[in-house]
């Protein structure tokens, strides 16, 4: 089973957004630098050089992370929904687009260590793209269509991986009940226990 992490699994509590500055003053345009966040494994220091930041506004950005990182929180209902997941004997996969500093802050709260991560930042591809589902099917030992994608993306995590012959689920949290195309809805994590006949 493949999971999203941010707005799945976890959320941050203090958001600040800190890569917004470097957006604005990267030479290529905001897209291209999304999609460097997004892809390379280089701290939130290296981008902000690259876009011509002080070392002063480099500090407040690293401060702003900081605080991110340490605002974020499991949603209530994760561990236990993962550790049901684990003791009926399903492999766990977190395939998610991270920036570098945000991996370990999601990791550190996950109940156990999934069996395969596939952050963006590591795989360098990004949902939608291919790569990063296929590293996780290759890592699991799966063929995609063994697998479920969980995520809160509709594009991301249901779209896209259906595409590719996976099962998926979109999360909406503001949704009432299981709903949805084929009931392929649900409104949090312990709503995947029923749809899977999960006691």
């Amino acid at each position: 089973m493949l999971f999203d992490a941010f707005g799945t699994l976890c959320h941050i509590e203090s958001p600040r957004l800190p890569y917004r500055s470097i957006m604005k003053r990267w030479e290529k345009g905001a897209v291209d630098c999304y999609q460097a966040i997004m892809t390379r494994d280089v701290s939130l220091a290296e981008f902000a050089g690259e876009a011509g930041l002080s070392r002063e506004e480099t500090a407040l950005l690293e401060a702003q992370v900081a605080k991110e990182t340490d605002s974020v929180c499991l949603f209530p209902e994760v561990a236990q929904t993962l550790e049901t997941l684990r003791e009926h004997g399903v492999k766990i996969a977190v395939v998610s687009n991270l920036a570098q500093p945000y991996g370990a802050s999601c990791l550190e709260l996950l109940p156990f260590e999934p069996d395969v991560r596939a952050f963006s930042y590591e795989v360098g591809a990004r949902k939608p793209e291919v790569p990063i589902y296929r590293y996780a099917w290759e890592r699991l030992g799966c063929a995609p269509e063994e697998l479920l994608m969980v995520g809160d993306s509709l594009q991301n995590d249901y779209q896209a991986p259906r595409d590719l012959g996976l099962h998926a689920l979109w999360l909406d949290r503001k949704a009432a009940s299981l709903q949805g195309e084929n009931g392929h809805v649900v409104n949090s994590l312990q709503g995947i226990l029923g749809y899977l006949g999960i006691g």
